[in-house]
């Protein structure tokens, strides 16, 4: 572990399969993010055009495409999510027999736009090859002190621990590549970690307080756009579509609180 400019070294390190051939994490993210970008554009597209030529009824067909468009994006993003956390995932195992966690994509500043989420990816990229021919413990990773839960999901293992890091103790759930060097050892490390009683007490978890409140949001906006939807009139109708897009927004932090309640 980097320590006021000392390297601590590792004895085991374990790190996807294409990490350990020279990681090309920032080409794969990148490269998904934009395919998936340009499929979405070209079956918007393709679906206005057929909509037109087949005479289709136009609300109900924009409707199903946007649908359709929309689902399979999730689907796309979602994979290529797992993908680059599998990718990015690091695991150290100590001379003095500490296991350490760190998540590439963490150890950089927060993203502040597009172009600094692009460089930040090629930095993770530049890191993990530097790992991969001198493995050491990085400053920003975290000592597992508990594994709650190991299972498979989607042709890859998935870790819930707790972690210490220099702000204190928490959970995360990490997504582990299946096919790395030496995998069965770090399943019988983490397994051993498993059986452990007790543990630290963790960090207090707000996430709770954020699903109530966020979900709460977006019920009471849901309820404003019905009581002013034209078929019901019961308010304004000009309310419709400002309730309508606050709704939208409130489904964002919604689904951000679940995830982090979920994974850590």
């Amino acid at each position: 572990m980097e320590q006021g400019g000392v390297c601590v070294k590792c004895s085991m390190i374990w790190m996807s399969p294409d990490t350990a051939r020279g990681s090309r994490f920032g080409l794969h993210t990148l490269g998904g993010i934009l395919g998936i970008a340009a499929l979405m554009l070209a079956l918007t597209a393709g679906g206005v055009w057929l909509s037109f030529r087949w005479l289709l009824p136009r609300e109900a067909a924009s409707l199903a495409l946007v649908c359709a468009v929309t689902a399979l994006g999730t689907v796309l993003a979602l994979r290529l999510g797992r993908r680059t956390a599998g990718d990015a995932a690091v695991f150290f195992l100590t001379e003095d027999d500490r296991l350490f966690l760190a998540d590439a994509r963490t150890l950089f500043g927060p993203d502040g736009n597009v172009l600094d989420y692009a460089a930040d990816a090629m930095r993770t990229q530049a890191f993990l090859r530097r790992l991969a021919d001198r493995p050491y413990v990085p400053a920003g990773a975290g000592e597992i002190l508990k594994v709650e839960r190991i299972w498979e999901k989607n042709g890859q293992y998935a870790v819930r621990c707790r972690v210490r890091r220099s702000g204190g103790t928490a959970a995360c759930t990490r997504f582990l590549a299946r096919g790395m060097e030496d995998e069965e050892l770090l399943l019988r490390q983490l397994e051993r970690r498993q059986r452990l009683d007790g543990g630290p007490e963790l960090a207090e978890d707000r996430s709770l307080l954020g699903v109530l409140a966020s979900a709460l949001v977006l019920a009471g906006c849901a309820a404003l756009c019905a009581l002013s939807h034209p078929a019901v009139g019961r308010l304004p109708r000009d309310l419709y579509f400002p309730c309508l897009g606050a709704a939208f927004l409130a489904l964002f932090p919604l689904v951000y609180f679940l995830l982090r309640r979920r994974r850590g």
